[in-house]
């Protein structure tokens, strides 16, 4: 009898302590692949927002002004390209500073005598760092890239009487490549 008793206690610790393993083996598993289960849904949404767009010109508009306006934003910002503004902000560029074609300024700051702008755009990644390298060289910036990861690089450029920073960050919007540029006087 106490060989029965026995089995079943230890079968009674064992069983919770696996089915604790198993909610955590899931709860890891459903946060790791979450991002990307919502990120693939997005781009279907973001994807079936643009073919209906092609195919009823002007549908985007009209669907808007038929949801609510917290669901109306929410098809701008799945939508391809509804991350960027029309137009500039106001401020100004660091003078003698190129801008990569096609950017919007996206920000602008001038805090004791030292202007920061931020751009965005929908352009490569690393098409905009290699511009951006290209062009302070050309103006006689010396560079040094001082952080860097798949998504996101800081740059310092100076030059004899100039510092600045760069930091150069890509974003995905539903298949887009987007990328954000922020450049600060040092």
């Amino acid at each position: 009898m106490s060989r029965w008793l026995w089995i079943g206690g230890l079968g009674l610790v064992i069983l919770p302590v696996l089915l604790v393993w198993g909610v955590i083996a899931g709860v890891g598993l459903a946060t790791d692949r979450l991002p990307q289960w919502l990120a693939g849904g997005k781009q279907i949404a973001a994807q079936s927002v643009q073919k209906a767009d092609e195919v009823f010109p002007g549908l985007q508009e009209r669907v808007k002004t038929l949801l609510p306006p917290v669901l109306g934003s929410k098809i701008d910002e799945w939508a391809p390209g509804a991350a960027l503004p029309g137009q500039d902000v106001g401020g100004e560029d660091i003078a003698g500073i190129p801008r990569f074609p096609g950017m919007v300024r996206v920000a602008f700051g001038f805090h004791e005598q030292k202007r920061s702008v931020a751009y965005k755009g929908a352009a490569g990644f690393a098409e905009v760092i290699a511009f951006y390298t290209r062009e302070m060289a050309a103006l006689k910036f010396t560079g040094q890239v001082t952080s860097a990861s798949p998504t996101e690089e800081t740059h310092v450029y100076a030059s004899d009487d100039r510092r600045l920073a760069f930091k150069f960050v890509k974003t995905s919007r539903l298949g887009t490549e987007m990328t954000e540029v922020e450049a600060r006087e040092l």
